[in-house]
């Protein structure tokens, strides 16, 4: 069995969870969707590459479908797999409790990114490739993909055709943080190393169904490398954009229909009766203030996963607005969503509020 599989598997068996979060290949291989299990006969091969290849599709995410459809473990215990960003989305529903950490056991991805899935059909049908014919697909470098069409492995390089997703390629925190066990698909293997002692526990016992040996691969530097890289066009993006001016920032947003597909794909959205859905059906807001009330809405929780940008019809650049505030918290509070569940939001902090109104 997988090692994620046996892992969630396991957490079944011994009765650490009342259930996991699974994955199952919906019209193909492109196509996951997330579904709860509470039986461990259940678990089986999820095709965990292809997940860790295209993500949930569409608007699912882990921590989306953790908090919206498991009840984010506030009443019962769940098992889970998450990439980084996920885990940063439930750090932060954690933190506005959402979600309770200490009822998940969570199995943080290290990835190289998703592809791009606006333009996947398009590749995939310039090249002639029915997608219903893909047994396999692995994302093997910062760079190349491969897939198995028809029984033959064929390797792509990214370019302008396909691609990591706009939001992973100027990631600069790819590192996963607050996970239990850290399941790396970095190399040819898929690499387990317990972060926690929830963690280790969880892979002491799934050993019978777990073929271990020692690996030094190093997937440390390969993070930082990305991360450098990220941070780098993150920094040149946001340059570019600092310089336009107030009015062409607005124009990019004119666009909008205030479809609401941004608020619904976004993992720490949680408001159950919203606002701006409410004022969009009675036609009390345009489409520029839907975004900036938006962006003003979770500015300090966003963590910069791209649900938002990569499903918006429209093709707002969405995360350059969250990438330029993120930035700025980062470099004037030293603040960064989803890091860690003691650091507090600026806004939500009360002190630096107390000496701000002092000073005012």
């Amino acid at each position: 069995m997988p090692p994620v599989e046996a892992l969630l598997k396991t957490m079944l068996d011994e009765k650490l969870v009342d259930k996991v979060l699974g994955a199952k290949v919906d019209k193909d291989i492109t196509q996951v969707k997330p579904e709860a299990i509470d039986k461990s006969e259940n678990v089986k091969d999820m095709n965990m590459p292809a997940f860790v290849a295209f993500n949930f599709a569409k608007m699912d995410s882990a921590s989306k479908f953790l908090h919206k459809s498991m009840g984010g473990g506030l009443n019962s215990k769940v098992g889970l797999f998450a990439r980084p960003c996920d885990m940063r989305a439930i750090v932060e529903l954690h933190k506005r409790r959402q979600v309770n950490l200490d009822n998940l056991i969570t199995i943080g991805i290290e990835e190289y990114g998703q592809i791009e899935q606006k333009s996947l059909k398009k590749f995939l049908t310039d090249k002639k490739i029915d997608p219903a014919k893909i047994s396999s697909v692995r994302i093997t470098g910062p760079d190349k993909v491969q897939m198995t069409v028809d029984g033959k492995a064929q390797e792509f390089t990214f370019d302008a055709s396909i691609q990591i997703c706009r939001n992973c390629s100027n990631c600069r925190n790819k590192h996963v943080g607050n996970a239990d066990i850290k399941a790396s698909f970095l190399s040819g293997d898929v690499i387990l190393s317990p972060m926690t002692r929830k963690g280790l526990d969880v892979m002491e016992k799934a050993g019978k169904l777990l073929d271990y040996s020692e690996s030094s691969f190093d997937s440390d530097a390969i993070l930082k490398e990305m991360e450098a890289r990220g941070r780098a066009k993150q920094q040149e993006d946001i340059a570019e954009f600092r310089k336009k001016t107030p009015e062409q920032k607005m124009a990019a947003l004119g666009s909008c229909t205030a479809c609401g597909i941004c608020i619904r794909a976004c993992p720490v959205c949680f408001c159950v009766d919203c606002v701006l859905m409410n004022k969009r059906k009675a036609k009390k807001i345009d489409q520029y203030m839907f975004q900036l009330s938006r962006i003003a809405h979770i500015a300090d929780t966003c963590v910069q996963c791209g649900k938002c940008d990569a499903n918006c019809p429209k093709n707002l650049p969405l995360n350059i607005y969250f990438n330029d505030i993120a930035m700025q918290l980062e470099e004037k509070f030293g603040y960064a969503s989803g890091r860690s569940i003691d650091e507090i939001p600026p806004r939500a902090n009360v002190a630096d509020m107390r000496i701000r109104y002092r000073k005012h």
